[in-house]
Parts: C-alpha cells; structure tokens; sequence
C-alpha cells in the first residue's frame, strides 16, 4: 500500500485550485469511479453552486496528487449541511485520512457557529468506508443502533432518494458512478461477519451497480461528547 506524505488544505474561493490540480483531481475521478464524465463530476461537486462555502484537503505522495476529501457547506430548510466528496487512488485507500479532516471541519464550523443546525451528510458507495465512520462517530442515521430514525431528515436532505427496505428511510441514492470493485471484494463484503459491514450490504444490496448508502451524522455538542468518550 502507497503512503501519504503530504498534505494541502484549500479554502473557497480565496484559496482554490489551479489548472494542475483540476487536471490531476480529473485523473483521480476516472481511477475511481465508473460510468461518469470526469469534467461532470468536477463541475457537479467542486463548482457546486448551492454551497455557500468549501474546503478541500488534497493527499501527496512523490510530488503526486493521490487523493482528495471536499467538504461543501449548504443550507436546507434553516439547516446546515455538510456534504463530502471522496477519492483515492486504488493503493492509499486506507488509514482513515478523509474521516479526520471531515470530522475535524465539521465541529470547527459548529464551534464558530453552535447556534446552528447542522449535519454532516455523505453518500457512500463503500462498506468499508461506513464502518470507518461508524466505528469512529458515535451518532450516525441509518446504523444498527438508529435502524429508523430521522425519517424528517432523509425527506429533507434526500428527498429524492430511494426508501430502503431496511429502514424505512429514504436513505439510498443512485449516483450515476460505480467503484471499481473486483468479485473478491465483493465476496469479502457480502460475507463479512463485521457488524457494520454486515449492516451496509443489507441495508444497501446494490452499492456495486452505484447505489449509495446517504449517512446523516448531527453535529453537535451530544455528538461531540459521545464521540469522544466512544474513541
């Protein structure tokens, strides 16, 4: 597996990317994800017109561009919502890089604005990745332990989303774009006996074909405390 040995925060619209980065990002989106147009997707979630702010943390390794983790910030029904964006090249996909800027972002905003009602929001094609945030986070809709609640926030942030069986919650997505997964890593998903994983692949059955789990996570001091007492 590769290492990250740098790193580079970027800040809308003050602090943002240059030609080389975009062309770089682009690269990242066409080893990533299947069945999408790169510069689409670069105009959909780095160009978002919704969001009010963003922030980017690009993964280095050998001079080279990696990976990438986008934080957009939206409002919705006088809420907040963070929303995240994602992707690695096949060899860094490890060590929770993306969780703990993510995380770190969130509660820095909430601490600037503890008035507020905010959520933290990800659509994630990866069992993988939910069990990484669920293990980590302490509050997170859907999970084992908040099987359906929230309704109110799915209908609000998902609206268009797909009901999950499971649930009873619009907490499915279709996104257009599939990851790269080989039949073993299937397998290895689908059989898996780690609770969260377990839970992602009967919660979501068709996150192979680009059907994305949407996970809510309130950001807020209940969240804060649990989440560090649960670390």
């Amino acid at each position: 597996m590769g290492t990250i040995q740098q790193t580079q925060d970027f800040s809308w619209p003050n602090n943002w990317l240059d030609t080389s980065h975009i062309s770089a990002l682009k690269d990242i989106f066409t080893a990533c994800f299947n069945g999408i147009s790169s510069d689409e997707y670069f105009e959909k979630y780095f160009n978002c017109n919704a969001a009010f702010k963003r922030v980017l943390r690009l993964y280095f390794a050998d001079g080279n561009i990696v990976g990438y983790c986008l934080l957009t910030f939206e409002r919705a029904n006088k809420k907040v919502l963070l929303r995240a964006s994602a992707g690695f090249y096949p060899e860094f996909r490890q060590g929770g890089h993306t969780l703990s800027f993510s995380i770190q972002q969130a509660f820095k905003y909430w601490l600037m604005h503890p008035w507020q009602d905010i959520y933290y929001a990800d659509t994630m094609l990866s069992p993988a990745m939910y069990r990484a945030i669920s293990k980590r986070v302490a509050i997170t809709y859907p999970s084992p332990q908040f099987l359906h609640h929230k309704r109110d926030l799915f209908d609000a942030f998902n609206k268009a989303g797909i009901v999950s069986s499971v649930t009873d919650t619009r907490c499915l997505v279709e996104t257009g774009r599939s990851s790269a997964y080989s039949d073993d890593d299937l397998k290895a998903f689908f059989n898996s006996e780690k609770r969260e994983i377990a839970f992602y692949c009967k919660a979501n059955p068709h996150f192979a074909s680009g059907v994305a789990l949407f996970v809510i996570m309130p950001i807020n001091l209940k969240q804060l405390v649990h989440t560090l007492f649960k670390r």
